[in-house]
């Protein structure tokens, strides 16, 4: 059986879905503290030939998820996101947690 992480990330994964409908699915995926669900975002948000649109909200649910689920910040996971990915993550992870930044 099927799980709304499953489909949010099914949503997001599917290039043939709308563009309005794989931004809400990244967006909702950030409420979910499950490991399935920052492994989609990562994948989505590690193409630099993904959407604008898309990066953004990748980039701000990694963020939600490190910062309000986990309570970890992974170096190493943000390193390899796109650009505007790393700088949505980084902007929304830093502002929320500004002691986790690099000096």
């Amino acid at each position: 059986m099927i799980d709304r992480v499953d489909l949010l990330i099914e949503i997001l994964l599917d290039k043939t879905a709308r563009e309005d409908e794989r931004h809400e699915a990244a967006m909702d995926i950030g409420k979910y503290d499950d490991d399935r669900a920052l492994a989609g975002l990562l994948k989505t948000a590690s193409n630099p030939n993904e959407d604008t649109i898309i990066l953004d909200a990748c980039g701000e649910s990694i963020g939600q998820i490190v910062v309000k689920r986990r309570n970890e910040f992974r170096k190493e996971d943000i390193e390899k996101l796109a650009p505007l990915a790393r700088d949505i993550a980084e902007e929304y992870i830093y502002g929320h947690r500004p002691e986790w930044k690099p000096t």
